[in-house]
């Protein structure tokens, strides 16, 4: 298991879609919220957060974009390769980005989505040909490389970079993820 960053100050960068936001921290009368403004991942506490770990309220929030941008992309990449699933799930797994249930679900690390959009367009076409391979065969690849030329490019960030992505923010019990509110932008 990879651990995680345990504590993360104003100023920490903090990659969403492959571009790096700064972690910015407020306090004010306004709506508890995390948004990206200004070159800033802003997270507004209506008080003092050391009761409210700061990454509660990341983590809430990385996993509402994931869910937003995965599901648009693979609606449209679903439709580019005639392919049909079933669900769409965002979890937390600790080593792995994704996986294709013999259901035809689709299962996806909400971290993924800090990744570059050419990387996690890699991850669903790599899922979505599961649905009509099973396994890693050549004809997998084949149908991985009809929709994405730069597979091989796109996997290689992931084994390069990926490991990074689990130690900015750690693994948190759902259960504690949704007993704290806030608005996500």
């Amino acid at each position: 298991m990879i651990k995680a960053i345990r504590q993360l100050p104003d100023g920490h960068p903090m990659p969403y879609l492959g571009q790096e936001y700064t972690l910015k921290t407020t306090t004010s009368m306004k709506k508890p919220q995390v948004k990206i403004d200004t070159g800033c991942l802003t997270i507004n506490f209506y008080q003092s957060h050391p009761q409210i770990p700061v990454q509660i309220p990341l983590i809430k929030w990385y996993r509402v974009q994931a869910k937003k941008y995965i599901t648009c992309r693979i609606a449209f990449w679903a439709e580019k390769m005639q392919l049909k699933y079933n669900k769409i799930f965002i979890k937390d797994q600790e080593s792995r980005w994704g996986s294709c249930s013999t259901l035809n679900n689709l299962n996806f690390n909400w971290r993924i989505v800090m990744a570059p959009p050419p990387v996690i367009d890699y991850l669903l076409i790599h899922e979505l040909a599961h649905l009509k391979e099973m396994n890693h065969s050549a004809r997998f690849w084949s149908l991985v490389s009809t929709y994405d030329p730069n597979y091989t490019e796109h996997q290689k960030w992931l084994n390069d970079k990926g490991k990074d992505l689990f130690v900015i923010l750690p693994k948190i019990p759902v259960a504690l993820l949704n007993s704290v509110h806030f608005y996500m932008d």
